[in-house]
């Protein structure tokens, strides 16, 4: 990691992210919170804004990231990290918030949960059912039904 007058900039090969944040907030004097797994990171970032630079490290981590304020040539006073559910990556926001003191990341939306009873068959709501399909569905609810029936 160097942190100099181009910027901040990480080139990584089998890195730790947890130590390469801990240097970002060494060198830059940024805070980090909510570190948790470790990660093993590989590539280049930067150079570049630390607060760029960041984003493009943790992209497709698993953490949602929020970074407040900003230390002056785009550098974040803090880093805000949870833990982010499993599931597709959300998509970061287009524009920058130029007149706040604070930018965040976006979060993904909430996500519909199919049916407990499909989730058991296999199926995905609205997936379009076959006849052979819908034989075997009656045939596990009827061994259920007899389960149920005749406990031993």
């Amino acid at each position: 990691m160097v942190w100099d007058s181009h910027g901040l900039s990480i080139v990584a090969a089998n890195s730790s992210l947890i130590q390469i944040l801990k240097d970002i907030s060494a060198a830059t004097g940024a805070k980090v919170e909510g570190l948790g797994v470790d990660e093993r990171i590989f590539g280049t970032y930067g150079p570049g804004q630390a607060r760029d630079v960041i984003s493009q490290l943790l992209d497709g981590s698993g953490y949602n990231v929020l970074m407040v304020g900003d230390q002056g040539e785009g550098t974040p006073r803090q880093i805000e990290l949870s833990n982010r559910p499993n599931g597709p990556a959300p998509v970061a926001p287009t524009g920058r918030n130029s007149g706040n003191d604070e930018e965040t990341e976006a979060e993904p939306p909430p996500q519909q949960q199919p049916e407990p009873s499909n989730i058991r068959n296999g199926l995905a709501p609205g997936m379009p059912r076959s006849s052979e399909l819908q034989q075997m569905e009656q045939r596990r609810q009827q061994q259920t039904q007899q389960q149920q029936n005749n406990p031993k």
